[in-house]
């Protein structure tokens, strides 16, 4: 039987929580505590609190290496949801699923038919150690340097050269904004679809919780734009984030354009190919 779902860390503006069906042993939510909370600077700074106590904390535990974070804007799964996690609720949620070594894998569950999916049961020991957890040994890294902008507006992709590289998709005036976004590249032998960015941090090449507040907000209003101003308009927004808490360079995140029926969701296709697929040599 699933657990039942219990408060693990209360914050200001967020919580910490086991979801109804946790799919993975690291599946928590970190939830709004109020739905008509705004995301401005002080809920940006309370979730990324959250986030990092939580990181630091299963880094601890249970020698977690990387994490996996999930969110969708104005809207709700259906059908079989390759790809992403069911939701429990209207407030805003952000589902993470966490490895460790010899942990189940996100990728292998949310590319199963939502239907097909088995909960895990056997999390109340790690959940009372995080209830009881306080710091630990382990303190809040530092915060990443703030660097000049380069020439280099993103890392260059496996396929591109520095010069290619250093030239950006983005609309006049995003250059200054602190996510580089672009369109996703198809995977090979795939048509270009519209409704696929990628988004990396300009100068944080930390874990996500060492971002600034204010670059999380402006990401958000970023997805928000690029939904309401696509021709026709999406109808919600997924947001997919990998951070591997050893890698040298930033981590890259997908925001999906959402709409019911029509061709197989971007999303769906892009889990299915892989793309939630850990790096094969992460500790």
């Amino acid at each position: 039987m699933p657990t039942a779902r219990e408060q693990l860390l209360a914050s200001t503006i967020w919580g910490i929580r086991r979801p109804k069906f946790a799919l993975t042993p690291g599946h928590f939510l970190l939830r709004l505590n109020d739905p008509a909370i705004p995301f401005d600077h002080q809920s940006a700074t309370d979730l990324l609190h959250c986030y990092g106590h939580l990181r630091r904390a299963l880094t601890e535990l249970t020698g977690a290496t990387a994490a996996q974070l999930h969110l969708s804007l104005n809207w709700q799964p259906v059908g079989n949801a390759i790809g992403e996690p069911l939701a429990e609720t209207s407030t805003p949620t952000l589902h993470t699923f966490f490895a460790w070594p010899g942990s189940r894998a996100a990728s292998a569950v949310l590319a199963l038919p939502a239907h097909e999916r088995s909960a895990v049961s056997n999390n109340r020991e790690l959940d009372g150690q995080l209830r009881d957890w306080r710091g630990g040994r382990l303190q809040a890294p530092p915060a990443a340097p703030v660097e000049s902008p380069s020439v280099l507006t993103h890392a260059p992709l496996a396929n591109e050269s520095l010069s290619e590289a250093a030239h950006s998709w983005e609309p006049e005036g995003w250059a200054e904004r602190p996510f580089h976004v672009e369109p996703a590249h198809p995977g090979p032998g795939l048509p270009f679809r519209g409704g696929h960015w990628t988004a990396v941090p300009r100068f944080s090449a930390g874990p996500l919780d060492t971002l600034d507040p204010d670059s999380l907000v402006v990401l958000a209003e970023t997805m928000t734009g690029l939904g309401t101003h696509s021709q026709p308009p999406f109808q919600g927004m997924t947001f997919w984030a990998t951070d591997v808490w050893s890698s040298p360079a930033p981590s890259t995140i997908h925001l999906f354009g959402r709409q019911h029926g029509g061709a197989p969701s971007l999303l769906s296709e892009f889990v299915t190919r892989g793309g939630l697929e850990l790096p094969t040599d992460m500790p």
